[in-house]
């Protein structure tokens, strides 16, 4: 088995150094020839990804460069019967996603999407009753990303929202002095997520809501606050390491649609980077 990684940046790179812990052949593209001599010499690398799928058999691909130009890469690694991971965003609206996934599906192939927080411990081993009735999620980063905070950090939440409860329905959106507050419902819950960069401190924590007896997700420390302050501490399992592992050995579509949702969801409330 041979594997790509497509940009070596903040995120690639982290793709890179959990393979080579993985012990996985991999080889490196990435435009930019100075991100390619920070990697170690033991990768074979490019600079061009034409000559890469020319002289080598490629049979996985993590695409981690740009989000505009996440779905003109997958077609072409699709084309050449590679099965595909993207970063997330993986597109900006929701057209060309579903034009990729039609594509995989007509090759038996496979695409799907970064979903690095399903594998955390708060996500994987949450226990869940019908007795929720509010979501309130809060994603405040000290630093900045790339696109705008609906795509880099409210997605994140989103597609854990889908996950755990179901479709949902964005009703509004506003900006408040810098924090986007995004108020939706499940089917059987209303949500409220609140993002912002450069915050003065960082958050990333769920509440939800059932009375007096609310359960709490800490995403910075990975663990779970159960009601009587029972506490569900990280079992210590790498995230990136279980989605590599699930994408290689039991690739599937959903995280595929999942995205697709949240993009039909932001074309609706005319969400734009």
């Amino acid at each position: 088995m041979k594997v790509a990684v497509i940009g070596v940046g903040n995120m690639g790179s982290k793709y890179v150094k959990k393979l080579d812990l993985l012990n996985i052949d991999t080889i490196l593209i990435d435009k930019d020839q100075n991100k390619l001599k920070e990697q170690p010499d033991k990768f074979k690398k490019y600079t061009d990804l034409d000559e890469a799928l020319k002289e080598n058999r490629i049979d996985y691909a993590f695409i981690a460069t740009d989000p505009l130009s996440h779905i003109p890469i997958a077609k072409k690694l699709l084309e050449r019967e590679i099965n595909v991971m993207i970063e997330k965003p993986p597109a900006i609206t929701p057209k060309p996603l579903d034009e990729a996934i039609n594509l995989a599906q007509r090759n038996n192939l496979c695409l799907s999407v970064s979903e690095i927080e399903l594998k955390s411990n708060s996500v994987r081993n949450i226990e869940l009753n019908s007795d929720i009735h509010l979501i309130e999620a809060y994603r405040l980063n000290l630093g900045k990303g790339y696109i705008n905070p609906f795509y880099d950090l409210a997605w994140h939440d989103l597609y854990i929202l889908h996950y755990l409860f179901g479709r949902f329905n964005i009703k509004r959106v506003k900006n408040t002095e810098g924090i986007i507050k995004v108020i939706g419902n499940t089917e059987g819950q209303e949500f409220k997520i609140e993002v912002a960069w450069e915050y003065p401190y960082i958050r990333r924590e769920w509440i939800l809501r059932k009375g007096e007896e609310d359960i709490k997700l800490n995403f910075v420390e990975d663990k779970i606050i159960y009601p009587q302050k029972k506490v569900k501490s990280p079992d210590k399992k790498d995230k990136l390491e279980l989605m590599i592992k699930e994408f290689l050995q039991n690739p599937s579509f959903d995280s595929s649609y999942r995205a697709l949702e949240i993009l039909y969801q932001f074309e609706k409330n005319k969400i734009t980077v």
